[in-house]
């Protein structure tokens, strides 16, 4: 059996992203969410006080997804993935929180969300490569046999 042509298929379904690539996303998500936070903050003297709560929404949605995807990989419960997961539940729980209080306080409440998730990639990202091992750890193999011990000359020895 051949398989068709790209050209034929339908459509093209990308690969869903992996846990890594959904964390930088979300970190790249709370990235704009406050930057329009602070636009809506000080680049005008009224501001809409619900302007940040459909925003609020998608996060708290997009990292409890970051963070049932990093589950539904089975990683070994190692203190990384353990303070990644813990950092991705606060994250849900003052995403959620921000839709309940006034835009000052909403930005505060994700101030440091885009430093989390990044760190919380870089911790899933290092146990993943721990766990699966690198190309890089594994030493080349030998080509030549090690070079023979050297022994006092037996002359100098007798005197």
């Amino acid at each position: 059996m051949t398989t068709p042509p790209v050209e034929g298929l339908l459509f093209e379904v990308p690969a869903p992203p992996t846990s890594v690539e959904r964390l930088l996303l979300l970190a790249d998500q709370y990235t704009r969410h406050n930057d329009m936070l602070d636009l809506h903050l000080h680049t005008s003297t009224y501001y809409e006080p619900d302007a940040h709560i459909a925003s609020a929404r998608r996060l708290a949605s997009a990292t409890r997804t970051a963070l049932q995807a990093l589950t539904n990989e089975r990683l070994y419960e190692s203190p990384e993935v353990a303070d990644a997961t813990v950092r991705l539940q606060q994250l849900a729980f003052l995403s959620t929180a921000c839709t309940d209080q006034p835009l000052p306080m909403a930005r505060a409440l994700t101030a440091l969300a885009p430093e989390a998730a990044v760190e919380s990639a870089v911790r899933v990202a290092g146990e993943i490569r721990r766990r699966r091992g690198s190309a890089t750890d594994v030493p080349p193999p030998a080509t030549t046999p090690p070079p023979a011990p050297v022994s006092a000359p037996t002359a100098a020895r007798s005197r």
